[in-house]
C-alpha cells in the first residue's frame, strides 16, 4: 500500500530491518519500532509470530487506542497443520479482549505473500476476506483491501474470524503439502 501512494510506517522489533524493508520496496514509508509505527498510523497491520502477539498488542494498547488493528496473525502450530487456539475463539477475538479500546479487523490472513505483490488472475482480483464489530473500521479496511487490488468480502462480525483463521490452514495445505505453491488465492464467486 506503501507502495501505491499511502503514506506508510513500518514497525519492527529491530529499527534496522524495518529501514531495509523500506530501502527494498522503495515504498513511501518510514520505519521504526512498534510503538513508533502505533503511534504514526490511524490504520495499523497487526502481522508478528502469534507466540508474540499478546505481548506486542498489551504494549501498545495506549497508542492503539480509537484506531483500526488489522489482525493478520494466524495463531499456527509449529507445523502450520492446526491452530494453537480452541475452536469457540479467534486470535482476532483473543486481541480485541486485549485491546477493548481498539476496533480489531480481521483481513489479510488468508493471502500469501506473492498473492498481495500481486492479487489478479488473468484480470480478475482474488477476494480479501474480512471481518469486524465496527463498522467504519471494517470500511476502511475494505477501501484498502480494494486499493491494494483485491475484491473486498465482509464476512460479518469478528466471530467470524475463526473461519478465515481455519482458511488459512486449508490455504497452507494446498499451497505446500498438496505443492500447488504460493501464488494461490481464494475467490468468491457470485450470481
Amino acid at each position: 500500500m506503501a507502495e501505491q501512494g499511502s503514506s506508510g510506517f513500518f514497525g519492527t522489533r529491530s529499527v534496522e530491518k524495518a529501514a531495509q524493508l523500506v530501502a527494498e520496496t522503495q515504498a513511501k514509508a518510514q520505519a521504526g519500532s512498534y510503538q513508533d509505527a502505533a503511534q504514526f498510523g490511524e490504520v495499523i497491520f497487526l502481522g508478528v509470530p502469534w507466540s508474540a502477539a499478546e505481548e506486542t498488542v498489551r504494549a501498545l494498547a495506549k497508542d492503539l487506542r480509537s484506531k483500526t488493528l488489522i489482525d493478520c496473525t494466524n495463531a499456527l502450530a509449529p507445523d502450520f497443520a492446526s491452530l494453537v487456539i480452541p475452536h469457540d475463539t479467534s486470535a482476532a477475538e483473543l486481541i480485541q479482549s486485549w485491546l477493548p479500546e481498539t476496533h480489531v479487523v480481521k483481513a489479510y490472513n488468508t493471502i500469501g505473500a506473492k498473492v498481495l505483490a500481486n492479487p489478479l488472475y488473468d484480470g480478475i482480483p482474488a477476494t480479501g476476506f474480512y471481518c469486524g464489530n465496527h463498522t467504519e473500521a471494517k470500511e476502511k479496511v475494505a477501501t484498502l483491501i480494494r486499493d491494494s487490488g483485491f475484491e473486498p468480502v465482509d464476512c460479518g462480525t469478528l466471530q467470524q474470524a475463526r473461519h478465515l483463521e481455519t482458511m488459512t490452514l486449508l490455504f497452507l495445505n494446498l499451497a505446500f503439502k498438496q505443492q500447488m505453491g504460493g501464488e494461490i488465492a481464494f475467490k468468491l464467486l457470485k450470481r
